[in-house]
């Protein structure tokens, strides 16, 4: 079975319209050939009037009366490709046919009026409205004997309302059609709109989880990491030790856990109202301080600031990009200390985090752990430094804008 595309009905529907455009113009010239053929017979069977009947007794059709009903119908064919050729042709056409007296009585009319009524479809108003003055007068000068009879004035007022409906029709059409495809696109654009903001938005989405996840399984694993190579060294000399920092694994892990049971909650829940990562807020720096304190590192922290009327969007980038910061420190600054320290300003949350490691390498790239703190800060409309620190080091700061007087909710 074939299946239809929108091009496929596109095409379709063309070919539609071109066979009826085309069959149009052919009937109307038949039927005004059987009109003329058959004109003589039926004056000679008295159908009519008797005056017309009288007058008409002398015409009749000939090769050249059919040849001209050809030139006045058939190019209506292609009205729509040449609307104002066609135009002036059928209006010549037709007004070739009434000035031989010979002629029978055919509705020639049609074609000039048929054809004015597709410009007006297709051509902008300007020039309807002018192709109908030059279509009238032509018609009036040429066809209508003004000086010759009483009726000149209502001849001429009938053919003029005539095309002046022709081209109003034609024009309201074309109106009609541009307001539909107007709407139409419309549609499409608001529907290509909401598309790429759903887009946009899972996107953000997705970098927003994916920051999370790396924020909460790095840091994580890497404190693990470090203790389980300590414990391995001290599993000899210093069983304590050893102990010690299979607590911190312990407490670490399941601490990570909970994060992503939380993230993973937020995934599968329909509530808005559901926590967003509730473990990272600034007021577990002291424990991220002991646990890094742990793996080796002397951590000084100095926060001033009251945490806990930090609105909530600034708490837990704050906090994370803390604990990128040192995460970064234990796994590559091979440092000894670190000064983590955060201060509020009226509209501002400022975070510095220092470290007397070896710093960045020259033309070494900035890694995701970098990336995701920048992105971070930029999400919130604040800033975000990373380089070499003045005595040596490494030294990261970012500035998290406050708005004031919002509210502290835990999300």
């Amino acid at each position: 079975m074939e299946t239809l595309t929108p091009t496929h009905t596109t095409r379709s529907r063309t070919t539609r319209l071109r066979a009826f455009e085309i069959a149009v113009p052919v009937v109307l010239m038949a039927l005004t050939w059987l009109l003329v053929w058959a004109w003589p017979q039926l004056m000679q069977a008295g159908s009519g009037p008797p005056d017309r009947v009288a007058a008409s007794g002398g015409l009749s059709a000939s090769w050249l009366t059919y040849l001209t009903l050809a030139a006045v119908f058939l190019p209506l064919a292609l009205s729509r490709k040449y609307p104002l050729v066609i135009l002036g042709v059928s209006v010549v056409a037709s007004s070739v046919y009434g000035l031989f007296p010979s002629n029978p009585p055919a509705p020639v009319m049609l074609a000039p009026l048929l054809s004015l009524f597709l410009v007006g479809t297709v051509c902008e108003r300007r020039t309807v409205w002018i192709s109908f003055t030059a279509v009238t007068v032509f018609t009036l000068v040429v066809q209508l004997h003004p000086f010759s009879g009483t009726s000149w004035i209502a001849d001429s007022i009938a053919t003029a309302a005539v095309f002046a409906v022709a081209a109003s029709v034609g024009d309201a059409a074309r109106n009609r059609r541009a307001l539909f495809a107007s709407l139409e696109q419309r549609a499409i654009d608001a529907e290509r709109t909401r598309e790429e903001e759903a887009q946009r938005r899972v996107e953000e989405e997705r970098l927003r989880i994916a920051r999370e996840l790396h924020d909460v399984t790095a840091h994580s694993l890497s404190i693990i990491a470090l203790q389980a190579g300590a414990a391995e060294k001290a599993v000899k000399r210093d069983p304590d030790a050893v102990i010690r920092a299979l607590q911190t694994i312990r407490t670490t892990s399941k601490d990570s856990l909970d994060e992503l049971r939380a993230m993973l909650g937020v995934l599968r829940s329909a509530d808005e109202d559901a926590p967003l990562t509730p473990a990272g807020r600034l007021e577990r720096l002291p424990e991220l301080v002991r646990t890094v304190e742990e793996a080796g590192v002397h951590m000084t922290l100095d926060v001033s600031a009251d945490v806990t009327e930090i609105p909530a969007y600034a708490d837990v980038s704050a906090f994370r990009i803390v604990q990128e910061a040192i995460t970064n420190v234990v796994r590559h600054a091979q440092a000894t200390s670190v000064r983590v320290t955060v201060h509020a300003e009226e509209d501002a949350l400022l975070i510095e985090v220092v470290d007397d490691g070896r710093g960045m390498q020259p033309g070494q790239a900035e890694g995701h752990g970098l990336v995701g703190m920048r992105e971070r800060a930029a999400a919130l409309g604040g800033t975000f430094e990373a380089g070499p620190a003045p005595g040596g080091g490494f030294r990261i700061a970012a500035r998290l804008p406050i708005v004031k007087g919002a509210q502290r909710r835990d999300r």
